[in-house]
């Protein structure tokens, strides 16, 4: 009989996610490239989902405003990642929901990200939609940009 380990969802700083950004986001580049302009400011917030101590998923959240939106008060989403050993077992989908629950509390209007077209799917099923078409991120890849509101 396997026993599950019950998985944890809470805030966390920056620090403790880079990791994942980097094993999964930002292979093959310098780990500096995980470290985010607004990581440190006041009114972003990063979760994880962690499994026996080790962070499995991630996601951070910050204000701003997207010109494709009419939104009053726009989060972004970025670095959002799963182990790749641990992908489509509803560790992703849990964290976006419980952001889903933060945002509203902190006034979130809309929620938006670049998301990668490996991605694309999954922003589906949690409600996000896109808007315009296929776009390329240097050294990044192909993204479609998607937003929910919230």
């Amino acid at each position: 009989m396997d026993l599950e380990l019950p998985i944890e969802i809470k805030t966390v700083d920056a620090e403790m996610i880079r990791p994942l950004r980097h094993a999964e986001l930002r292979k093959g580049q310098d780990f500096s490239t995980t470290s985010y302009l607004k990581d440190n400011e006041d009114s972003t917030f990063h979760m994880a989902s962690i499994l026996a101590g080790n962070v499995v998923t991630c996601a951070t959240f910050y204000p701003e405003q997207s010109a494709k939106l009419n939104a009053v008060n726009a989060y972004r989403l970025r670095g959002m990642a799963t182990d790749s050993n641990l992908q489509r077992k509803g560790y992703a989908r849990d964290l976006i929901r419980s952001a889903f629950l933060e945002l509203k509390s902190i006034g979130a209007d809309f929620l938006w990200c670049n998301a990668r077209l490996a991605a694309l799917d999954f922003y589906k099923s949690v409600g996000f939609k896109t808007k315009g078409g296929l776009f390329n991120i240097e050294i990044i890849g192909p993204h479609y940009y998607m937003y929910k509101e919230i």
